[in-house]
């Protein structure tokens, strides 16, 4: 049976008596607000007000607007319930705070809960399990994931992966299946073909390396022009994935044989700068990985071109940084 009006309207208004006794610092029982709207509208149990307030925190979500503590957005609500959430903003606005700021505000609120627990496998893993915490819907999209910022986490150490872009030009070779015949080599192991790397200003043990020239970034072997990215392509990459990011940095975790990542650090960032990052490979700073099989003739495998730096010098991008410890 579908919701009627008087129902949205008693959760909405509860809903936001909740948020602004935590924007002011207080902690009210939710479980005991649950109940008593079940009471006043016995044909929902307690469960099913706890679902439509986590539709309300997905429609501040989308808003882009401060939501409640301990509700992270469930994001299969009706429209009878957004027009409802939306006239109470016009006549009564949320304070105004910057998405970062409540992501930051999010952050705290995981990191106060303990361990995430990280059920995926891979690489991704950790930026999977906080996505999920945070209650943002799994897809395929390329669009920034938390109010128009992107996530990234990063342990310790290691390199942090910033995208992955083909090149503007192949120089020997025609496209990626000559470049790939020409410079990648017999796996025994793996009884495959195989051109897997990582190098940066300084040659890899294939002798490939990085030069950054003022309109371009070459890819060498041995001295001699092999790949390049003209850098308004790496440009486009930076404004579109980069633009705005949080780094978030954390370490992991084992209980009882299970996985779990802990939250430890977020850093900010805005205006990802090309210039900076032509710098910074001239430095050393920033590598690309290739990731190229052929287990069947013909038939190549790519994960992509990887462009990654090292962790600790991510944020040297970029032209503001904020940076908010959640211990």
């Amino acid at each position: 049976m579908g919701w009627t009006e008087e129902e949205v309207r008693g959760a909405v208004a509860a809903y936001f008596s909740l948020l602004d006794a935590q924007l002011h610092g207080d902690d009210p029982n939710k479980a005991a607000i649950y109940r008593s709207l079940a009471e006043r509208f016995p044909q929902r149990g307690p469960g099913a007000f706890e679902v439509k307030f986590q539709n309300i925190s997905a429609i501040l979500y989308e808003q882009r607007l401060p939501y409640c503590k301990g509700l992270k957005p469930r994001h299969n609500y009706q429209m009878l319930l957004k027009l409802f959430v939306l006239d109470h903003l016009d006549r009564s606005p949320l304070p105004a705070l910057e998405p970062h700021q409540i992501l930051f505000s999010k952050l705290r609120e995981l990191r106060a809960k303990g361990p995430i627990r990280v059920l995926g496998t891979g690489s991704g893993r950790f930026g999977l399990a906080l996505e999920d915490a945070l209650g943002i819907p799994a897809n395929s999209s390329k669009t920034p994931d938390f109010m128009g910022i992107e996530l990234k986490t990063k342990g310790s150490s290691g390199l942090q992966t910033l995208f992955s872009r083909t090149p503007s030009h192949y120089l020997v070779g025609e496209k990626k299946a000559g470049f790939f015949k020409l410079h990648s080599h017999y796996d025994p192991k793996r009884d495959r073909r195989a051109l897997y790397t990582s190098f940066s200003s300084k040659p890899d043990r294939f002798g490939f390396s990085l030069e950054a020239g003022e309109g371009a970034v070459r890819v060498l072997r041995k001295g001699n022009p092999v790949l390049e990215y003209e850098a308004e392509r790496l440009e486009e990459a930076l404004l579109r994935k980069l633009s705005q990011t949080a780094y978030v940095s954390v370490s992991l975790l084992k209980l009882n044989g299970d996985e779990f990542c802990r939250l430890d650090a977020a850093t900010y960032c805005k205006w990802a700068s090309v210039i900076r990052f032509l710098r910074l490979i001239s430095d050393g700073e920033v590598f690309l990985d290739f990731t190229m099989s052929e287990k069947t003739a013909g038939k190549i495998t790519d994960h992509g071109f990887l462009w990654r730096m090292r962790g600790e010098s991510v944020s040297r991008i970029y032209l503001h940084t904020e940076a908010q410890d959640l211990g």
